[in-house]
């Protein structure tokens, strides 16, 4: 009987044979060979229908499937990252399976779900630990393709700019740039050093091309905006090259889904962005938001109160909770149930945190069992935040998904998937620290006063 490794998990391995492959037809399976550095040592490491062997030999692609001979994997290969990919359609509408196999050993099967409008999609890695092999499972989305997935681990793409290595060296003569705008006015925190820039971004200038610079440390901590001049310079420094970002910010358009341990993703931002909590319908969530605004001031936006805070559905002209939307049949289940919260991004919020939200008398039920999820949508662009980790408790009340930062340079999105303490139902205290970054500590906020029936 095969083995299910669920999303995130990982599993032991011999170090012998593998054969992958995956179902229905058509799906066209690839392999990349990454250094310790995250990174392909070069072109020929990327293993797919037009160049069907690594370098080394270890990696084939024969009829549809991939074979993996661990023993002969060069010293240099530390990761190899199994990925699928679709020519037309895209994984939302595709039953995926995915199984692997070990030549004297056992056989797995991964469960690959929360996809939508992904066209690849990373499967499962095999890697290094401890002198052995390990198998896990990733199953994080890119609405990119194939190209977007190569270029993300160092391949150079036919028909996309190349990226260089290193940034070279400053010129030695400045020019003007009389077209960079002065930074954003009553806005913190200001954007990290090297913060891409997007070039719909209002008031900013195109990135430069043929990259984005790379993501910004953890912290994200303040910095003069991009642009500015150097302090006593009347003349700011011509723009140069910059290399792509490594992986973890994840510059994919269209549909992106956000798995445990998928780094932050920056959006293009529009003038409304939504945020949508949604669950199977069967029982009643609700959902609110935690608005933190220039000063440090929280405004909770909720239809219901909490002790000491009324209900408040909406933040002047630019929060404002619609309530419910596709109830289904809440009392058989089917369908999907949804809250939409709408955002205005002006200068004076920082960020939001959304919050999804369930007790006794709303019906039990985890956030597992009723496959909670946040979305984030900017235009035409939307990032998912599936509550995949939950517990399979009836009894954890408050789950925040993620955090939405209001950046001059875009909409960027932070996964978190924090959960409340069991019966807590008390709402998340956050906190806007010196370093620009929104801290969330579960149960430690105002006692919602929308339960009255605790029996």
């Amino acid at each position: 009987m095969s083995e299910v490794i669920g999303k995130g998990a990982n599993t032991a391995l011999r170090g012998g044979r593998l054969q992958i492959s995956a179902t229905p037809a058509g799906i066209d399976l690839t392999v990349l060979c990454l250094r310790e550095n995250g990174k392909v040592g070069g072109d020929d490491d990327f293993v797919f229908y037009n160049q069907p062997v690594s370098p080394d030999g270890a990696v084939r692609l024969v009829d549809g499937a991939i074979s993996i001979d661990l023993s002969a994997v060069t010293p240099g290969s530390h990761r190899l990252v199994v990925a699928a990919s679709v020519d037309t359609g895209s994984f939302g509408t595709i039953a995926l399976a995915v199984r692997i196999t070990e030549e004297g050993g056992g056989s797995y099967e991964l469960p690959i779900t929360g996809l939508t409008a992904e066209t690849t999609v990373q499967l499962a890695e095999v890697y290094r630990r401890a002198g052995g092999w390990k198998l896990r499972n990733i199953g994080q989305g890119y609405a990119t393709g194939l190209a977007g997935l190569a270029t993300d681990f160092g391949i150079t793409v036919d028909g996309e700019p190349t990226a260089p290595a290193s940034p070279p060296a400053a010129p030695t003569a400045p020019a003007p740039d009389a077209g960079a705008p002065p930074a954003d006015q009553g806005f913190t925190p200001p954007p990290a050093p090297g913060s891409p820039v997007l070039s719909s971004a209002p008031g900013y200038p195109p990135p430069n091309a043929p990259g984005y610079p790379p993501p910004a440390p953890a912290g994200y901590p303040p910095a003069p905006a991009a642009g500015s001049p150097p302090a006593g310079s009347a003349v700011p420094p011509a723009p140069v090259s910059v290399p792509r970002p490594q992986p973890g910010v994840n510059f994919s358009k269209g549909a992106v889904t956000l798995t445990k341990g998928a780094g932050p993703v920056l959006l293009e931002k529009s003038p409304l962005v939504r945020l949508r909590v949604a669950w199977a319908s069967g029982t009643d969530y609700e959902a609110y938001a935690l608005v933190v605004l220039t000063g440090g001031k929280v405004v909770h936006v909720a239809t219901f109160p909490a002790a000491g805070i009324p209900a408040n559905p909406q933040h002047g002209d630019l929060v404002r909770h619609l309530g419910d939307r596709g109830r289904g049949d809440i009392q058989r289940g089917g369908g999907q149930t949804e809250e939409i919260i709408e955002v205005r991004l002006s200068p004076e919020i920082v960020a939001v945190v959304p919050v999804a939200y369930s007790a006794i008398n709303n019906g039990t039920g985890s956030f597992h069992k009723y496959r909670v999820t946040l979305s984030i949508e900017s235009g035409a662009d939307t990032v998912t935040i599936p509550a995949d980790q939950a517990k399979k408790s009836s009894w954890i009340f408050t789950c925040v998904p993620g955090i939405v930062y209001n950046r001059p340079e875009g909409v960027l999105i932070e996964r978190l998937e924090l959960y409340s303490r069991r019966f807590s139902e008390h709402r998340p205290a956050v906190t806007l620290q010196p370093d620009g970054q929104v801290e969330v500590r579960m149960d430690k906020g105002p006692v919602n006063q929308f339960k009255a029936d605790r029996t």
